[in-house]
């Protein structure tokens, strides 16, 4: 199916819109020149039946019918169309009829039979007249006055009228749009302009912009938009480019040493079992490192389509900070540093998924082992303060230097990095650890002091009621 302009749709539904304007008025107009027409006749007739019956009135009494009938011929009260009227009693007896109603037998209504006035348009030897009809009384006698008028020429006025309407309207519907047409064009040529402009920036000039027109209207919006989208793409792309770039740098080094230390054991045959022993718990290690760093990856990607979801529901936030401090415990002695407790024997109830928070606290006490030297310590805590159950990790480590402190849960950031891949860091751990946390709808933070140490508190809302 051929696809239509916004600009032809426009024209389309204007010309529909005024098309039906124009025939509503043209329609309108007709019959309101119609009923002009036969209200000034009206008028007209009506002042002749007046006119009838004040002559009546005054000269009924004094003259003979036939006398009378010479008085309506002759009475100029009747002026023009006076001809035209006749006029009967009760008994349907004319007093006067003229020649060319009594000619064509145009019938009157008896006084008995009519209420009190008519109006009403008949042919008569093909000419189209108008009749108005009225009981009158006088001297206590009842009549029909009956007065007719041509209205051939307000006939022949109503068709030229109808003809005009006729040529006028499609020639003004023509005009109207045309110039619709043109209208919508001139102002849907900005919008052709930032569709140009749009479809000039691909992935190699996401840095590019629209321009902003300043109108204040519709148009400015739409490219403020469009702006803020684009911002949006090429922050997108800045961090998935960022992202293929370290974790192929990430896996690059591990898998580059299993290779290595296999070509080395296979190049000499004759080595005691010992040295391939140790070559085989080398590539294990690198291994399990790779295996963490591709889980964490996927997590991630999980995280990022919105696939990765939590089963939160009723815990007790105590219960899941000792349940992490026991594997934490373990991982902070095997590097010789202390590890203490202190959490409340009464209950913190949360909302919360508690494999996935057991996991964000894990990585903050892996960290703070890695971090702190042998003889120093870690502290693990919790409490309910202002309506957030409130989880700290706080260590005698290296600290964190000021200038690192923003990019702390950025993806693969580590502040120094030939030391963390010794340690086994990818730099993925605190990312994931905040994505826990902002699933919960709770925060996390830190404080931190080079060569004293720091603190990483996780705050996550009480469950109401």
């Amino acid at each position: 199916m051929k696809t239509r302009s916004i600009g032809f749709r426009l024209s389309a539904w204007y010309f529909l819109v005024f098309a039906c304007g124009v025939a509503a008025f043209s329609v309108a107009a007709w019959f309101a020149m119609r009923a002009s027409l036969y209200h000034a006749i009206d008028e007209a007739l009506e002042d002749r039946v007046r006119g009838v019956q004040t002559f009546m009135e005054k000269q009924i009494s004094s003259l003979s019918v036939p006398e009378i009938r010479d008085e309506f011929r002759e009475h100029s009260v009747l002026g023009p169309g006076g001809d035209l009227f006749q006029v009967c009693d009760e008994a349907g007896q004319f007093l006067y009829r003229s020649v060319p109603l009594e000619a064509n037998n145009v019938p009157v209504a008896l006084p008995g039979t009519l209420s009190d006035s008519r109006f009403e348009t008949q042919a008569v030897q093909g000419h189209m007249l108008r009749f108005y009809s009225q009981r009158i009384s006088v001297n206590g006698k009842v009549y029909t006055v009956q007065v007719a008028a041509p209205v051939d020429e307000a006939l022949e006025a109503l068709e030229r009228f109808r003809v005009i309407l006729a040529f006028a309207a499609p020639l003004l519907l023509i005009a109207a749009s045309a110039g619709g047409y043109w209208i919508s064009r001139r102002a849907l040529a900005p919008v052709d302009e930032i569709s140009r402009a749009a479809q000039r920036i691909s992935i190699e000039n996401l840095t590019d912009r629209l321009q902003v027109p300043q109108t204040g209207d519709q148009l400015q919006r739409l490219s403020e938009t469009l702006n803020e989208m684009l911002s949006r793409l090429e922050a997108s792309v800045r961090r998935m480019t960022q992202f293929t770039a370290d974790a192929s740098h990430e896996l690059r080094a591990p898998v580059s040493l299993i290779r290595t230390t296999a070509e080395v054991a296979a190049l000499k045959r004759d080595r005691p079992a010992s040295e391939y022993l140790e070559a085989l718990d080398g590539i294990q290690e690198e291994a399990e490192r790779t295996s963490q760093v591709v889980d964490s990856l996927m997590l991630l990607a999980r995280t990022d389509s919105g696939k990765e979801m939590l089963d939160c529901v009723p815990v007790d936030a105590c219960a899941v900070v000792r349940e992490a401090a026991e594997q934490g415990e373990r991982l902070a002695q095997n590097r010789g540093v202390e590890f203490s407790i202190d959490v409340p024997n009464s209950s913190i109830r949360i909302q919360a998924d508690a494999e996935a928070l057991r996991r964000a606290l894990l990585i903050l006490m892996d960290n703070a082992a890695k971090y702190t030297p042998s003889g120093g310590s870690i502290k693990v805590a919790v409490a309910s303060r202002d309506g957030f159950a409130q989880a700290s990790v706080s260590d005698t480590g290296i600290g964190i230097a000021s200038q690192d402190m923003p990019h702390l849960f950025d993806r693969f950031w580590r502040a120094d990095k030939a030391r963390s891949r010794e340690q086994g860091g990818a730099g993925l751990g605190l990312s994931i650890a905040k994505w826990i946390v902002d699933m919960h709808g709770g925060s996390i933070s830190v404080q931190s002091e080079p060569g004293k140490g720091s603190v990483f508190t996780i705050q996550v809302p009480l469950t109401v009621g």
